[in-house]
């Protein structure tokens, strides 16, 4: 054996198995961890019981819904209206579920939340009229302008001649 072949590079490093698996493990946990953070905003508890509930501090858990949302990479207002939707998705599942069992009053609930789902997704009601006017853009297209009647553009033909 020469010495070139004696001093072959060395293996590279496997990584091992248990750090990665653990590695694998906590992600997941803090993903978990996070979606339920959103779910407990998102049905609009409050930061101190969100705290509680996930034995935290209250700041802790500010700090880890701030850091959650901003990683969102929205705008604070497009972030307000993502949360708002993510709230009023849940409550039209809950009414339209009721209104299928027969609750009339439920009716009113989903004609409202859909309104403001509407507003939300920007398809605002017009400021001018009720509550089914709609936005220009979703209104029936103006009729067209009128021609004249056969009998006018007849004798309209005769006069010129």
């Amino acid at each position: 054996m020469s010495k070139k072949a004696a001093k072959s590079e060395p293996e590279p490093k496997r990584p091992n198995t248990r750090a990665r698996v653990g590695r694998i493990e906590a992600r997941r946990a803090k993903a978990e961890r996070n979606l339920r953070l959103f779910n407990l905003l998102k049905a609009g508890a409050p930061v101190a019981e969100i705290a509680l509930q996930e034995g935290l501090s209250a700041r802790r858990a500010r700090e880890l819904l701030q850091e959650m949302l901003a990683r969102r990479e929205v705008d604070p207002p497009a972030g307000f209206a993502q949360l708002q939707i993510g709230r009023l998705s849940d409550a039209m599942m809950v009414a339209h579920a009721a209104m299928m069992e027969g609750n009339l009053q439920a009716l009113d609930r989903v004609v409202r939340i859909v309104g403001e789902l509407d507003r939300y997704h920007g398809f605002a009601r017009s400021a001018v009229g009720t509550a089914a006017a709609a936005t220009p853009a979703l209104c029936a297209p103006a009729p067209p302008l009128a021609l004249p009647a056969p009998a006018e553009a007849a004798e309209n033909r005769h006069a010129k001649d």
